[in-house]
Order: structure tokens, then sequence, then C-alpha cells
């Protein structure tokens, strides 16, 4: 073939794009991201599962314990023992004070054939693991990510200890379940039967727990953080709620103070210092957790001072915090973070504002009214750093389940640790006693339990000690009176015992078994007379 013959093909031009254009305003990075970015997806039936296995595996340790309605106690932390029956919680005045369903079901639980202790930390728990339940599926519905990470951390948080063991405080587990069933209807805002929902949930809500009026002003920040652009009738859902709850907020707030007097008159600097210590105790309880108490000793430093513990110097804590968020208002992170913050604050601005009790009387710290505002705080904070290695792209995932994996296993280690110290009660009283070493009823309650457990692991000298300090304090209580005769009598200080002997058949009118002891020790002294009269004292 010649030259002239050969006449290639020529080529076609390309037609189109050899590589897709970017959407207008789009970068390459974003795309990619868009793509891989998969659809939220609540957890499964498995994980619920394990969920309430950890949560049961971490408390059951205080299911050990038969400590409860004790009578060391003094405080009257429920209207439960002034009743006739639960009717009576339902009365009108009773219902403006005091959640009528906590104080029916302690009523109730009398009647299933369990140990008493067991079934009341039993349901406690049981209504614990509803309200855990509730506040996943608070989370899910706003999509919030390391929504299932958040409900581990609050469903075993050392925090909820007091609340759950103690006996009185099941009012702020069912205040906290009405008040999440009424946040859940208003964030699924699903039509009229929706609406009707919350707003049913909200009243409920407001009667059991003061704290239930946040609830209009929490759904309005939840508003903002799923608008960007916001017009005011975006909120007209809200305005009926907000005057529901301050209907019911003054109705009940009338009612509760008709029912309690009080001759204490404080000053605004020492409510104030009061309230700084308790906000300044939430926060420590709600981020490091690592110092179990039921009860803890309030600072009393006797003015009005700026502390780390006291006064206002808590409160400015959130204020940088504020601050940021309102500068990055149009990322969604920010307005999570107003939500948050302001949520905890509402919510625990009853605890903070109420002065806690100890046994005794004596003015304390108690971590019962966190309950209610814990889980924002930990909501806030685990779904912010969840939310933090998810926008680190394809290493955050696994990054976030091993940090978090290597803390929930510290978590709960602390949780079964304090649970371990509380449920068995000769450790609970000690503990309660090196925090407490001027109150005459750890020692008392210690002194009882190694009693009642044959337990001789304290010596003989700290026993009389003890009781000693405990009848100076309180030289009424007969039954430590004649545990000290006793401990006299088996040390073979017959004169000590002889004395405490007389005391107790002077002073009350003892039962045949104690007159018939008493006889005896008589007899042994060689006090043929005065065991002849104790016996003539016995009632057929």
């Amino acid at each position: 073939m010649s030259e002239d013959e050969y006449s290639p093909t020529p080529l076609q031009p390309r037609r189109g794009d050899l590589i897709k254009p970017l959407s207008k305003g789009g970068t390459r990075a974003h795309q990619l991201n868009k793509t891989k970015a998969r659809p939220f997806k609540p957890v499964g039936l498995f994980a619920k599962l394990c969920l309430i296995i950890i949560t049961i595996v971490s408390f059951a340790a205080i299911f050990q314990s038969d400590v409860l309605w004790t009578k060391y106690d003094s405080v009257e932390r429920t209207p439960y023992h002034s009743m006739a029956d639960w009717k009576d919680a339902w009365l009108l005045p009773s219902i403006r004070s005091h959640d009528p369903i906590s104080t029916s079901s302690y009523f109730w639980e009398q009647s299933i054939p369990l140990p008493t202790a067991a079934t009341h930390r039993g349901i406690n728990l049981l209504l614990h693991l509803v309200a855990v339940l509730f506040f996943l599926k608070c989370l899910e519905s706003l999509k919030a990510p390391g929504s299932f990470a958040a409900t581990l951390v609050i469903s075993t948080h050392p925090a909820v200890m007091q609340t759950l063991f103690w006996p009185g405080y099941r009012d702020q587990i069912i205040g906290l379940i009405f008040i999440l069933l009424a946040l859940l209807a208003g964030i699924r805002n699903r039509g009229g039967a929706g609406y009707l929902m919350t707003l049913f949930f909200t009243v409920v809500a407001c009667v059991i727990h003061p704290t239930a009026i946040a609830i209009p002003v929490i759904l309005a920040l939840v508003i903002t953080l799923q608008n960007k652009k916001l017009q005011f009738n975006s909120f007209n859902r809200v305005l009926p709620l907000i005057c529901i709850a301050l209907f019911i907020g003054v109705w009940t707030q009338e009612g509760a103070s008709a029912s309690e007097s009080s001759t204490t008159v404080e000053t605004a600097g020492n409510a104030l210092n009061e309230a700084g210590q308790n906000m300044f105790y939430y926060l420590k309880q709600s981020l490091l957790p690592i110092e179990g108490s039921l009860f803890t000793p309030m600072t009393d430093d006797g003015g009005y001072s700026v502390g780390a513990g006291m006064s206002i110097l808590p409160f400015l804590f959130f204020i940088p915090f504020y601050c940021l968020a309102a500068l990055n208002f149009g990322k969604p992170w920010a307005r999570a973070g107003i939500l948050g913050l302001t949520a905890f604050l509402l919510l625990s601005l009853n605890g903070i504002s109420n002065t806690g009790v100890f046994l005794d009387g004596d003015r304390a710290l108690e971590s019962f009214g966190l309950y209610v505002a814990l889980p924002a705080m930990v909501a806030m904070l685990f779904c912010g750093v969840a939310h933090a290695f998810n926008a680190m792209g394809a290493a955050g995932k696994p990054l976030w389940i091993t940090v978090f994996s290597i803390f929930f296993l510290i978590h709960i280690g602390v949780t079964g640790s304090y649970a371990y110290q509380i449920g068995t009660p000769t450790t609970m009283w000690q503990s309660m006693l090196n925090q407490w070493p001027d109150s005459w009823v750890p020692k008392a309650a210690y002194i009882n339990t190694l009693t009642l457990a044959s337990d001789d692991s304290l010596a003989v000298d700290e026993q009389i000690k003890m009781l000693i300090s405990v009848l100076e304090t309180r030289p009424d209580l007969i039954e430590e009176r004649k545990m000290l005769a006793r401990i006299y009598r088996d040390a073979g200080q017959s004169n000590n015992a002889l004395t405490q002997f007389k005391r107790i058949l002077r002073e009350s009118s003892p039962d045949n078994d104690f007159l018939e002891e008493a006889a005896k020790f008589y007899d042994r002294v060689g006090l043929r007379y005065d065991a002849s009269n104790t016996r003539e004292r016995k009632t057929p």
C-alpha cells in the first residue's frame, strides 16, 4: 500500500466533561464526605437488652442491704409514714404538695411477697430503666450522635445511687419519666394527637415535680436546634405549654408553702452561698463522681464569700460556654450546647435552692436533686464528644469506640465499687461515721449493726467510747443504753453495768425479757433484793 492510499481516521472530539463538575458552592472533600454519610439509625433490641443487663449488674450490690426506713433517719423525706393508706395521697391538699404516684407506690409495694428492702430498690431500679429508655428515645428523636453511649453513662452513673438506694426519693424517678415523656412527644410533634400527649404529660410532670415547669423552655430550645432560621410562629405550639406550666407551678408551690413551716430566716447571701455549694457539688458529681457518699457535709463558713465551693463562682463556670455558643449560633453544635446547658441549669434549680438534710437534721449535700438534671449534662457532654470524633472522618469511629470503651469500664467500676460500699450495712455506716464524726446517728447505727451481725471487729473500748458519746447527746435512747449495759457486763465492768441497768429500769418500762436479764445480773453481783423487786415488775 502506497502513502497516498493511507488516510487515517480523524479523532472525534470528546463530548461532555471528563470529570463531573462540582456543584455550585461545593468542594471535592465536601461531596465525598456527603456521599459517605450514613443516615441516623436507632439502636436495636439487642443493644437495649445489653443496656438493661449492664445497669442491673452495676447496681446489683445494693440488693444485699436490708436497711430501709431506718429508725436512725429522723428526717421525713416523704409523707408516706404520716398517712393511713394510699388514698390519702390522692387528696387535693396532698397532691398540691407531694407526688401522689410515688407516695401511693410505697403502700402498694407492701403487698408484694418479697423482702421489703429488695422490693423497694427493685422497683426503683425498674423505674430508672424506664427513664433511661425514654432518655434514649429523646436523643434518637433528635438524631444526636453518641446517643447510646450517653444512655449507657446515665444508666450506670454513680450520682443516681442515692435516689435508687435511700428510701423517699422515688418522686425524682417518676418525675423524670414524665418530663422525658413530655419532651419526647414534643420533639416528635406528630399532629394533633401528639400535641395533646405533650399537654397531658406536661400537666402530670408539673404536678409530680416542680422543675417540670422548664419543659416549655426546653422544647423552645429544641425548636431552635431544629430550625436555623426562626420565625415567631415557630414557637406557637409552646405558648399554651408555658401558660399551663406556670399555672400548675404556682398552684403546687402555694400548696407546698402551706404544708411546710420553717422558722429559719436566711439572708440572700446565705441562700446564695448554699446554692453555690449545691451547684459546685452537682457539677462535681456530674463530671467527676469518684467520691461516693450518700450524704456529704456542707461547708459552714458563717457568711457570704466567693470561693470554689460556694457563692457565685460555680455559676460563672457556664458563662464562657454560653459566649462560645452565642458566637457560633448558626452551627448546630452551638445550639445543641445552649440546649444542654440551659436544660441542666433549669432542671437543677429546685435541687440547688433546697438544702439537703443529714439523718440527724444537719445540713448536707445530697445528689437526689441532681437526678432530673443529670441527663442533660451527660447528653451534652457525650453527644458533643461523639460529634467531634465523627468529624474526624473514617478514623473517628474506631477511635471513639476505643476511647469510650476504656472510659466506660472505669465508669462502671466506680459505680460497682460504690454500690458494694453502701450495699454492706457495716461499711455504709462506717463510711458515714468517717464523714460525720460529730454526729451520734452513724455511731449508734454502726454499733447496732455490728451487734446484730455478731461482728467483733471493733474493740470493746471503742464500742464503749462510741456509745457514751451517743448517750451524752441523746440520753433518751434506751436501746443504746441497753447495749452499753451488756457490753459493760460482758467486759467484767460490773459497777458500770450496774449503773446502766438501774438507769434503764428507772427511766423506762422494759419488757419481761429485759427484766429477767437485769434480775439475773443482780443475782450475779449479789443484789438479791433488787433482783426480787425486778422480777416483781414482770407483767403476766
